[in-house]
C-alpha cells in the first residue's frame, strides 16, 4: 500500500505531530509498505524535497487565503499552481491514500488533492484547535472552514483521544463518516537504547514540552514553590523545552525565590529526552489544556509515574492511582499535593513507574497504532 501522510509539520521542526508521522512512515515502511510525508516548506529556504529522518519528505508552500487584500491576491496567484503539483506528485507516487495528519494549510491541499486524484481521504485530528500555540483556530475563518469539511469530507475519521474525537465531531455540526480514536504512541526501544541518565547535580522532577501557556508550567511553578516550603530535601524542578513563556517563567521563579532549584534548560533532543527520562524521580504534566499527551507515554516507557493535570485526553492514558496521579488543571494546590505524595511514599511511586511501562507495551508500540491505521486503510479502500 502507498500511503501519502499529509503532516500539519515535520522537520526539523520538533512536537507530538512530527514524531507521530516519523514513527508512523518508518512502521509502514518496515512492513514492505511506503509512506511519504507531505507537509509545509517552512521556513522557505528548507528543500522541496528530501529524505530526513529515514523518511521521504516533499514540502510546499501551501499558501492560504488570508483576509487582506494582498493575501489573497497572493492565495488567487498560487493556488492553482500549488494544487495540480500536489495532485501530480500523488499520482507519480502512485499514491493510494491520503491521510492528514493535524489539520492545518496541509488539510487544505490534501482535501483538493483527494477529490482532484479521486483517493480515499483519513482525517486525524490532534487537538489543533486548543493546542495551535498561535490560536489560528481563533484567528482564521480559512482554518475552521477547511478543518469542518475534512471532518465531513473524509471516509474516516480518528482522533488521538476519545475528548479529542468527541469536540471535532460536535465542531463539525453534521455527521462525519466512521470515526475512532487512535492515540498516538510511543517507541519503546528509543527510550531502552541509552540508559544513562542526565547528568544533575541533584535528584529532579520533570517537566518537558512546548513552552506556551497551553502546557501550564507556570501552574507547576507555582505548585513547586509551595512543595519546597513544605518538604525539605525536595528535589529541584527540570523544565525542558522553549518556547515564548520561557523568560516570563524564569522571571516567575527568580520572584519565588526558586532561581537556584528551577532550571529551565530550553529544547532537548531526542538523546537528551531519553536521558532527562531515565533521570527523574517522576514527570509532571501540568497542561491547561491537553488532546492526550504523548510526553506521558515517553515517561512511561522508562518506568516513570506521571502526575497530570485531569484535562482533555489525559485520564485515557494516565490512569489515576494506577500509573501516576491526576489533579484538578490549573490547580497548584492540588497539584503541589500530588508531588508531595508522590515523594513520600516512595513504594507507590515505583509501583506506579512499573505499571506504567506495562500499559505502554500492551497498548501504545507503534506496531499496534499502525495495525489499527492499516484496519482503516483497508476499510476505506475496500470496493463498495
Amino acid at each position: 500500500m502507498n500511503i501519502a501522510i499529509f503532516a500539519s509539520a515535520f522537520y526539523p521542526h520538533f512536537g507530538g505531530v512530527e514524531e507521530a508521522c516519523r514513527h508512523l512512515a518508518l512502521e509502514y515502511g518496515r512492513r514492505g509498505h511506503q509512506a511519504h510525508i507531505i507537509t509545509t516548506r517552512h521556513p522557505s529556504d528548507l528543500p522541496a524535497q528530501e529524505t530526513t529522518q529515514g523518511v521521504e519528505v516533499w514540502r510546499f508552500p501551501f499558501e492560504m487565503p488570508r483576509g487582506r487584500p494582498a493575501g489573497l491576491t497572493r492565495f488567487a496567484g498560487a493556488f492553482p499552481a500549488e494544487r495540480r503539483a500536489v495532485a501530480d506528485l500523488l499520482r507519480s507516487l502512485g499514491t493510494e491514500i491520503i491521510h492528514v495528519q493535524c489539520v492545518g494549510p496541509n488539510g487544505f491541499y490534501a482535501l483538493w488533492a483527494a477529490q482532484d486524484a479521486q483517493l480515499p481521504l483519513v482525517v486525524t485530528t490532534q487537538g489543533e484547535r486548543t493546542m495551535d500555540a498561535g490560536q489560528l483556530y481563533q484567528k482564521s475563518l480559512a482554518a475552521n472552514w477547511t478543518l469542518k469539511r475534512l471532518l465531513r469530507r473524509a471516509d474516516y475519521v480518528t482522533a488521538c483521544s476519545q475528548q479529542t474525537l468527541d469536540d471535532a465531531k460536535a465542531f463539525a455540526g453534521a455527521k462525519v463518516a466512521e470515526s475512532r480514536a487512535v492515540y498516538n504512541g510511543v517507541d519503546l526501544g528509543e527510550f531502552d537504547a541509552d540508559t544513562t541518565a542526565y547528568a544533575s547535580p541533584r535528584p529532579y522532577i520533570l517537566g518537558i514540552g512546548r513552552v506556551v501557556p497551553q502546557k501550564g508550567f507556570d501552574i507547576l511553578i507555582d505548585a513547586y514553590a509551595r512543595l519546597v516550603y513544605r518538604l525539605l530535601g525536595a528535589p529541584d524542578l527540570i523544565i525542558a523545552g522553549d518556547g515564548p513563556e520561557r523568560e516570563r517563567l524564569e522571571a516567575q521563579a527568580r520572584a519565588l525565590g526558586l532561581s537556584e532549584r528551577v532550571h529551565l534548560i530550553g529544547r532537548a533532543d531526542r538523546p537528551q529526552a531519553v536521558r532527562l527520562f531515565h533521570g527523574c524521580e517522576f514527570f509532571v504534566l501540568p497542561s491547561r489544556q491537553e488532546p492526550q499527551g504523548i510526553v506521558s507515554l515517553e515517561a512511561m516507557a522508562c518506568s516513570k509515574p506521571v502526575v497530570a493535570a485531569r484535562v482533555g485526553g489525559v485520564p485515557e492514558i494516565v490512569l489515576d492511582g494506577e500509573t501516576g496521579l491526576l489533579f484538578r488543571g490549573g490547580d497548584a494546590v492540588a497539584l503541589a499535593g500530588s508531588l508531595e505524595t508522590m515523594l513520600t511514599n516512595p513504594e507507590q511511586t515505583a509501583r506506579m513507574g512499573q505499571a506504567g511501562r506495562a500499559r505502554a507495551e500492551a497498548h501504545f508500540t507503534w506496531t499496534r497504532i499502525a495495525d489499527q491505521y492499516f484496519d482503516i486503510y483497508r476499510q476505506v479502500s475496500a470496493p463498495t
